[in-house]
Formats: C-alpha cells, structure tokens, sequence
C-alpha cells in the first residue's frame, strides 16, 4: 500500500512538473525545466503547495515577465494545483490504494484539521492502515467496504 501512495504520488508529480514546464517555457523563464519540475512536485503539499508552488517561478521570471505574464503564473499554478489536489489526487491515488476518493478527500480535511501539516502528509497512509484493520476484522468488514474495495472483491 505504501508504494502504491508513493506510485501514485509521483504519477501525479510528473504531470504536474510537465505542464509547469511547458507553461514556464512558453512565458521564457530561464531554467523552465528545473523550475517546472520544483513547482510541480511542490505542488503536492496539501494547501501550503500552491504558496510554494508559486515562488521560484515568479523569482526567475522578475524583469523578465510582464504583468499578463504574472497572471499566467498565478493562474496556472494556482488552477494545476486546485485540478490535481481535488480531482486528480483523489482520484489516482485513492484508485492505486483502493480507497474511496471521498474517503481520500475527507480523511485530508480531517487530519489536516486535528494535526495541521502533520496531518496533510500522514492522512491517507493513516486511512489506509485503517482500511487493512477494518478488512480483517470481522465486526469492522462494514466500514472497510465503505473506505474502499477490498482485495477480495476486486476483479
């Protein structure tokens, strides 16, 4: 389960980094290659990313992008960053860990909640491990279904 999160993550990390380096080639930054692949894998941070996200492009583009292209930036990181933290991320993977998107979402926001960036980080390793206890437990099988498709009934 844990290489599955970590798969997932980089899959996800690598979209991210491809599309920032195109945006960035596109608007002329120097070094778009390297800044693409920082913003785009800083990007997975749950809610402190897309701040993080945003800094080395905008420093390597001062004197070199105008104001259309500091909107471009701003828009693109902060749009990369919402589509991949609230869809894509859920979707992938939750899918590789055989978790409920929902349950990926929700468990973010509450672990995040109880303990902040910890939480962010820890929260989908934590559902996870849950979910194993939940699928060996005969009194939990009902809430293991619920956080996702078990092992035994995948096809």
């Amino acid at each position: 389960m844990i290489r599955s999160f970590i798969v997932g993550n980089m899959l996800i990390g690598v979209v991210a980094a491809a599309v920032s380096t195109v945006v960035f080639w596109s608007l002329g930054i120097p070094y778009f290659y390297f800044l693409g692949v920082i913003s785009g894998f800083v990007s997975l941070i749950p809610y402190l990313g897309v701040f993080l996200a945003l800094l080395p492009p905008l420093a390597a583009g001062i004197g070199i992008v105008d104001k259309t292209g500091v909107g471009i930036i701003l828009l693109s990181v902060i749009g990369l960053h919402l589509l991949i933290m609230n869809v894509l991320y859920p979707k992938i993977v939750g899918k590789r860990l055989r978790l409920n998107p929902l349950v990926v979402t929700l468990s973010l926001f509450f672990w995040a909640w109880i303990w902040g960036a910890m939480g962010l980080i820890l929260a989908v390793p934590v559902v996870g491990a849950t979910k194993i206890i939940c699928d060996y437990v005969d009194s939990l099988r009902g809430l293991g279904e619920w956080l996702g498709v078990s092992a035994e009934h995948e096809s």
